[in-house]
């Protein structure tokens, strides 16, 4: 077989989805157009190791991922033999040194790529953490830097459309070009118009980045809403003005307008002590979005403390 594409790239569009702030999935939306040749094969060129890796096209039905041994088998037999004998040397010496990953994937039967069509294809995969990647690891409460890398000079517009979670906000926008191999912190997508478009939406924020030659990467972080955080740590003061309110009691007296009050607390010092105690272990798993909650966990253990303080006391 020769080893070449039969079809051009027309765009690609990136739907970017933050899950909760836990997972980020991709969407990768590949619009390509065929030559005038058909082919059952596409053949893709990625730069990273996409985790989960599935292509469906836009009627949902999946194309089959092709794996690393029959690709290296393929690609050793075109070496041997074929007029595209050069470029399958190749290939087979990238994917053997990692230097680049080749998602091979054949058409399903009776789909063909047809001469001169064009067709809709979606790659779709989970972001790797940890790694450098289209997105790097993500964090408690506050993201790290999400990154999003912008290769050089690419033939055909792409696009990035960032789905936030519900209760977080797109903060950090950072727009960094390439200068002497290393990044360099350009200002904020707002100061470079005329390298970045950006437009915002109620649910997502829109990207197209225009070409450079030595690439460039955005940046981003998400940040919880504010009215989500004030919510929980206003529980959280509540309970622990309530956790040490039967300690005080006895100093404020029982005279007075809060005499009543007072003399109720102390009174009912286990009971109200238990239901603090308790609050506090079940109030968190009313927060929906389960990093907000793993993030502020920990601060609900402290009308734990007081209460238990109190206790003792």
């Amino acid at each position: 077989m020769e080893i070449k594409n039969q079809f051009e790239i027309v765009r690609i569009r990136n739907f970017i989805n933050h899950s909760h702030g836990q997972a980020t999935d991709v969407d990768m939306e590949i619009t390509i157009r065929a030559t005038a040749e058909s082919s059952e094969h596409i053949i893709l060129e990625s730069h990273d190791f996409l985790p989960n890796l599935r292509m469906y096209d836009s009627s949902g039905e999946e194309y089959p991922l092709l794996s690393n041994k029959h690709l290296r088998i393929m690609l050793g037999d075109a070496a041997a033999d074929g007029s595209g004998r050069a470029e399958a040397a190749r290939m087979l010496a990238d994917i053997n040194s990692r230097k680049t990953g080749l998602p091979w994937f054949k058409t399903p039967p009776r789909k063909e790529l047809r001469a001169h069509e064009t067709r809709i294809l979606h790659l779709a995969y989970e972001c790797p953490r940890g790694e450098a990647g289209l997105v790097d690891s993500m964090r408690r409460l506050r993201t790290g830097a999400i990154s999003i890398r912008v290769f050089p000079e690419q033939p055909f517009p792409t696009f990035w459309i960032l789905n936030k979670p519900a209760d977080y906000n797109i903060s950090d926008r950072r727009y960094l070009k390439v200068e002497g191999g290393a990044p360099v912190d350009a200002g904020s997508w707002e100061d470079n118009a005329d390298a970045v478009f950006c437009k915002d939406a109620e649910r997502s924020t829109s990207l197209q980045v225009s070409p450079d030659t030595n690439g460039a990467t955005l940046s981003y972080s998400l940040t919880p809403k504010k009215i989500v955080l004030a919510l929980p740590v206003a529980a959280i003061a509540m309970l622990s003005l309530l956790a040490v309110a039967p300690a005080a009691g006895p100093h404020l007296g029982s005279d007075g307008p809060l005499g009543p009050i007072v003399d109720a607390v102390v009174i009912h010092e286990v009971p109200l002590l238990l239901f603090i105690i308790a609050s506090s272990l079940v109030v968190p798993r009313f927060i929906d979005d389960a990093y907000l909650r793993g993030g502020l966990l920990w601060l609900y253990f402290v009308p734990v403390g007081l209460a238990l303080l109190s206790l003792v006391l």
